[in-house]
């Protein structure tokens, strides 16, 4: 039985089981407004848990621009903010309905851990990101002018993953109530994905341990690691344990060395 309240007063849910597909910011807001939740260690180390806030643009152009790559990863432009960049009409197709009838290049600029920009106003935002599209693309974009545009604010939104964080991440089911799943980026999941990627096969694992089933059932295996990346994760390995006088987790983390 599930006591819920909501802008509209209180009421119970009946269930035989109960899976929560939140994140991070969402599971420790759960533990410091609920004292029952408290009670357990489980949920307690969700306190630790915290979210970062992100940008999230789309401006529409007035003519293509040349974008060599459908999906970026871009880091530069402000300190401690990371960026995506992605070209919607490539990823999508020109026929999709967010971009039919559009003129030119629509382009998408996710900023990450940017709290400090969402506070700008949208007109500023707007320059922003087209001017950071110019120093990017070069002169196709930089000729280009905005026709429209698109901004979404998401404080403390998305999951933030620090060194330390997967201890207090929760698994996919409940240590603490027989009955409860949890689904998500945010679960410990030994399959190897990530992302949107993780977060269904969370909830096919969920689903699994619901009915009975072996938690990897009907999950099709990450591929092995190509050579490169299976040789820099043991050379990682016998770093820290090199660093870590023989033990790995005391060793440091990568992240120490970049500030």
């Amino acid at each position: 039985r599930l006591r819920c309240k909501s802008f509209y007063g209180q009421f119970q849910l009946e269930a035989d089981e109960v899976v929560i597909a939140v994140g991070a910011k969402a599971l420790n807001s759960m533990v410091h407004g609920s004292a029952d939740l408290a009670a357990f260690s489980e949920f307690r180390r969700f306190a630790n848990l915290r979210g970062t806030s992100v940008l999230a643009t789309r401006l529409f152009l007035d003519r293509d621009v040349d974008v060599p790559y459908s999906a970026n990863a871009c880091w530069g432009f402000d300190d401690g903010v990371g960026m995506t960049m992605f070209d919607i009409k490539a990823l999508h197709g020109v026929d999709a309905p967010a971009v039919e009838d559009t003129p030119g290049s629509v382009l998408e600029v996710d900023y990450y851990h940017a709290s400090n920009l969402l506070v700008m106003t949208d007109d500023a935002i707007v320059e922003k990101v087209k001017r950071d599209l110019d120093k990017i693309l070069g002169p196709s974009c930089s000729s280009a002018t905005v026709v429209d545009a698109a901004i979404v604010r998401l404080p403390n939104a998305v999951n933030w993953y620090y060194p330390g964080s997967y201890q207090d991440m929760p698994d996919v089911k409940s240590d603490s109530l027989q009955n409860l799943h949890f689904v998500g980026d945010i679960v410990r999941s030994r399959h190897g994905s990530w992302s949107q990627e993780k977060a269904f096969v969370s909830g096919m694992e969920a689903a699994n341990s619901i009915l009975g089933r072996p938690l990897d059932h009907g999950v099709l295996p990450v591929g092995d690691d190509e050579a490169h990346v299976a040789l820099g994760k043991k050379a990682v390995a016998a770093a820290q344990s090199l660093l870590g006088g023989g033990l790995r987790s005391r060793g440091p983390s990568l992240v120490d060395f970049l500030y």
